[in-house]
């Protein structure tokens, strides 16, 4: 009885073992407004440790598409770097945003995940600072499998040695189990269920 309890205990502990994590990294030119409803749109400082803009100066410039206010960092700016804190957001299969006219010397860090992304790596390019083009204002896509998305603490924006690094509209998508690990977690909790009655009836027996 106890060996058919702990299969069915280990049936139902599998399903939330992570498969190989990865982070995923893909971006998309702007476009001239954003259509999402993002989790932060920089309107507050909520989760956020950094100054909210809403103008353009040498040391800044709005991201296009981006509306109202927004996030920046840079030698030129209140500070050179500033974090978005995700830690109270679980699992997190995915993070889009807005990262405006993309330079070299911005340097994005995944907190958590040990993951960097600089400007002109993966897709996240042309890096040529360009304020007004959509090929260099892009949509940005993280994408965690695995154990990445238990991993997630935040976002860490750096441009400590140039301005700037400009950045909004980051939404935040909570994963959820598969169906197929919704199904196992029923069948073995289900096991867990009948071995328990069956070993309190015999123990009814007993007395």
């Amino acid at each position: 009885m106890l060996n058919k309890f702990h299969l069915a205990l280990a049936l139902s502990i599998a399903v939330i073992v992570p498969a190989n994590a990865a982070v995923d990294i893909s971006s998309m030119p702007g476009s001239p407004s954003y259509s999402g409803t993002p989790t932060f749109d920089f309107s507050t400082n909520s989760h956020y440790s950094g100054t909210i803009y809403t103008d353009s100066t040498g040391a800044r410039a709005q991201p296009w598409g981006s509306t109202g206010g927004y996030g920046a960092v840079g030698p030129g700016n209140a500070q050179k770097w500033a974090t978005l804190d995700l830690s109270d957001f679980g699992k997190i299969s995915q993070i889009t945003f807005l990262w405006g006219s993309v330079d070299t010397y911005n340097t994005l860090d995944i907190l958590g995940t040990g993951v960097a992304v600089h400007g002109g790596d993966y897709d996240v390019k042309p890096a040529n600072g360009n304020q007004t083009s959509p090929n260099s204002n892009r949509l940005i896509t993280l994408t965690f499998t695995g154990a990445d998305q238990d991993k997630v603490t935040g976002l860490r924006f750096d441009s400590s040695s140039q301005n700037a690094f400009e950045f909004d509209d980051v939404t935040v998508t909570m994963a959820v189990p598969e169906p197929a690990n919704w199904a196992m977690m029923i069948v073995g909790f289900g096991l867990i269920g009948g071995a328990m009655r069956r070993r309190t009836t015999k123990l009814a027996f007993a007395n």
